[in-house]
């Protein structure tokens, strides 16, 4: 990826202003770079997510359910401990919350 004059001065500058002895590892720096300049993070779901989950104009109530399901599902999985039984739903995905209980 090509970079440009202007995405320079802006990292230069950005560097510059960091307040003075904030950064005292190579993985300090990192860590502040990406929380700076990454763009394309994806939000982190959350349980109160699915509350926000609408029906789009135009959507089918199939295709809504589908898309709703999906979502829980995912959830779902996320707050897991068991690793193995985790690992089998990666696997294998269930199409429903009753597939997944049982």
């Amino acid at each position: 990826r090509k970079t440009t004059v202007k995405t320079h001065i802006i990292t230069v500058q950005w560097f510059s202003d960091l307040p003075s002895r904030t950064i005292h590892t190579f993985n300090d720096l990192a860590t502040c770079f990406v929380s700076q300049f990454s763009t394309n993070k994806a939000k982190k779901l959350e349980v109160a997510d699915l509350f926000d989950i609408k029906q789009m104009k135009g959507e089918t109530l199939k295709k809504y359910l589908v898309r709703f399901h999906g979502t829980m599902v995912q959830e779902f999985q996320k707050g897991l401990c068991v690793v193995q039984f985790n690992d089998s739903l990666a696997l294998r995905r269930p199409a429903s919350m009753e597939e997944a209980r049982a």
